[in-house]
């Protein structure tokens, strides 16, 4: 490896270390984008299906102020206009044979509601473009180094006393050095990553106590037209359970404007979801679900995928410095989701935007009014591809997998939110 100092490391491609390698792309090409997969991205791709081209999942943006305010932070960086217009939302429950409004679980504990009431706004804004062209065209402005296939399996000192990181491992025996590291992984990770005495033993069984959440993901491409409508489906059952209730929505076919796809989650949680029957019994409980308020909707389906993604939401336990560090690391900034409080894709924006307001930079400068109807630019950066010499943790280890039968749940290592 070369032993060149980078300006910035960051650690993990998904949303969040796409967005700040695009922003830090405006002033330095001095950085390190690290990733541990062959594709940068993370769970936002393009799915191809009889349908035509689909997000990976339910999207949703919610009309609330910290939403507006991290898609307009996000139009500056990727040079576009985001946001299109609003709608309403109308969430609606399947109760004794009909469709009723959606006024809430009443006595019913929903563990995961935090993350099940990002989806429940009564109004969302809708977008003029798909989060998967968000990734590519944030990798097209970035101008530094692109190091693949690269795990990140140690950050490493710059001495014993030392309260800054110096470089990190990759793949357990290459080296990489940058004066600022930019963590966009999973946060529990840093219990194992970091070095050993810089998070106290407390730290760590808080870091390993965390809730994380796996999302159960069905998207569904009907043959013909299922629902009236595009509301959010709040679907339960009438019995109290321990897996919880899903949502969905149905939207019509652009390509073939007779058929439908419907998109559905639900979620488990983390320290569960290794377990194929825990995973296979809330996707049955989806499916009958779905069959029960629309009977029609799994008679000959063109497609039917299911994906769990590991790592999808959780909760920040430690709590970082004002400028988004860990306390007592000069030069560790946390660009995690889950150490924002808000929740789904608006907190991978949101947390992206602290850390760049934490380095100090300008948020005005990222503002290219002549640039805002270009449509990509190509890149200047390089990439380095490292063979997998040391299986380890993955430097930003979401877990997504998709699955053509209920009982293969075996899993594959992707990039995180």
């Amino acid at each position: 490896m070369s032993s060149k100092t980078f300006d910035f490391a960051i650690v993990g491609s998904g949303l969040p270390g796409l967005i700040l390698a695009s922003a830090l792309s405006r002033w330095t090409s001095n950085i390190a984008l690290i990733e541990g997969q062959e594709q940068t991205g993370g769970c936002h791709k393009k799915i191809a299906t009889p349908l035509g081209p689909l997000e990976n999942g339910l999207r949703f943006f919610p009309k609330t102020e910290a939403t507006e305010q991290a898609l307009l932070f996000l139009e500056d960086v990727l040079q576009l206009k985001l946001i299109k217009s609003t709608q309403e939302t109308n969430p609606r429950t399947y109760e004794n044979g009909q469709f009723k409004k959606f006024l809430g679980f009443g006595e019913q504990t929903v563990d995961f509601y935090e993350e099940l009431s990002y989806f429940l706004s009564s109004e969302e804004f809708l977008l003029n473009t798909p989060t998967y062209e968000w990734t590519q065209r944030l990798l097209s402005q970035f101008k530094g180094q692109l190091y693949t296939r690269s795990i990140v399996t140690k950050f490493v000192a710059e001495n014993e006393s030392s309260q800054k990181i110096k470089s990190v491992t990759i793949n357990g025996t290459k080296t990489i050095e940058a004066k600022q590291f930019i963590f966009c992984g999973t946060f529990k990770d840093l219990s194992v990553l970091l070095p050993n005495d810089y998070l106290s033993s407390k730290a760590k069984s808080k870091l390993n106590k965390s809730v994380y959440w796996t999302a159960i993901c069905l998207d569904l491409c009907h043959k013909q037209k299922i629902a009236e409508d595009d509301a959010i489906n709040v679907l339960n059952g009438t019995t109290q359970d321990e897996i919880g209730p899903c949502v969905g929505r149905f939207f019509n076919s652009v390509e073939k404007p007779e058929c439908q796809y419907s998109q559905w989650i639900t979620f488990v949680d983390e320290e569960l979801s290794d377990d194929s029957e825990v995973a296979a019994s809330a996707l049955k409980k989806m499916k009958r679900q779905i069959k029960r308020a629309y009977p029609q909707a799994l008679e000959g389906l063109l497609l039917e995928r299911i994906f769990v993604h590991s790592n999808y939401s959780g909760e920040g336990i430690i709590k970082l410095t004002a400028n988004q560090s860990l306390p007592g690391i000069e030069n560790l900034w946390i660009a995690c989701g889950t150490q924002n409080s808000q929740k789904n894709l608006i907190s991978s924006i949101s947390q992206a935007k602290l850390v760049v307001t934490s380095l100090g930079y300008n948020l005005d400068d990222l503002k290219s009014p002549s640039a805002i109807s270009q449509q990509g630019n190509s890149s200047d950066g390089a990439i380095d591809e490292l063979s997998l010499e040391t299986p380890s943790l993955d430097s930003s280890p979401a877990v997504e997998e998709e699955i053509n039968t209920e009982s293969n749940l075996e899993m594959a290592t992707e990039a995180t939110l």
